[in-house]
């Protein structure tokens, strides 16, 4: 799964990357992003990438309940297709989401560890994602997102059986956005095969208050 993640990159440098078109949103980086925070998100606005705001956790447009969203951060990539809760985004809704890390927890012993996965070739990166409009208990319109996993690759199986979908390049970033045709979508959300690193860091991460640089400081792991 994907449970935090982060984006410390500016806006600028994030415009440039991703080719987006011109962008008054702005952000702070952040450093532990966790469900059911407003995130960056990339899509396509009359054929150009733009930048939008959009709550993690996606809430189906038929959802009468948005607390839903909290159980819908992640897709799996072998169903997204199939399932009454992703099937329409991932036919029509397709989106990047901006990272530069995530974390995911190793168990040692009876301990579990947060650890940072980034991509040495990559600094910045974008997981697939979906995104859908839903609506708040009050009625209002809300945009909302999910992040597709699929089965982790051989750096991360040791730690956890699954991992985001990672799209570093940008002609797979380009596919995701604009195919339509669902065997050559489905080809793009499979383990990431470059080059990865990982080091622990604090357990501070554990707490979607704390969002500061010394949650992607490395630490030891005492046992």
């Amino acid at each position: 799964m994907c449970g935090r993640y982060t984006l410390t990159v500016n806006i600028d440098y994030l415009a440039e990357h991703f080719e987006l078109r011109d962008t008054e949103l702005k952000y702070h980086p952040r450093y532990n992003i966790a469900p059911g925070q407003n995130v960056p998100v990339i899509g396509l606005n009359r054929g150009a990438k733009g930048l939008a705001f959009m709550r993690w956790g996606l809430i189906p447009q038929w959802a009468k309940d948005a607390s839903i969203g909290y159980k819908m951060i992640n897709a799996r990539a072998e169903t997204v297709d199939k399932k009454p809760a992703f099937r329409a985004s991932f036919y029509n809704n397709r989106c990047l989401i901006p990272a530069d890390s995530f974390f995911e927890w190793q168990k040692i012993k009876d301990k579990k560890h947060p650890v940072r996965f980034v991509l040495p070739d990559n600094p910045v990166f974008a997981f697939a994602g979906l995104w859908s409009l839903g609506h708040t208990p009050e009625g209002e319109k809300v945009l909302t997102c999910s992040i597709i996993t699929t089965t982790s690759n051989n750096f991360m199986k040791t730690i956890h059986e699954r991992m985001p979908v990672i799209l570093a390049d940008k002609d797979a970033q380009d596919k995701w956005l604009t195919l339509s045709e669902v065997d050559k979508l489905k080809s793009l959300l499979r383990p990431y095969q470059g080059k990865m690193h990982s080091y622990a860091v604090s357990t501070r991460v554990n707490s979607p208050h704390n969002d500061s640089p010394d949650c992607i400081q490395e630490v030891a792991i005492s046992e």
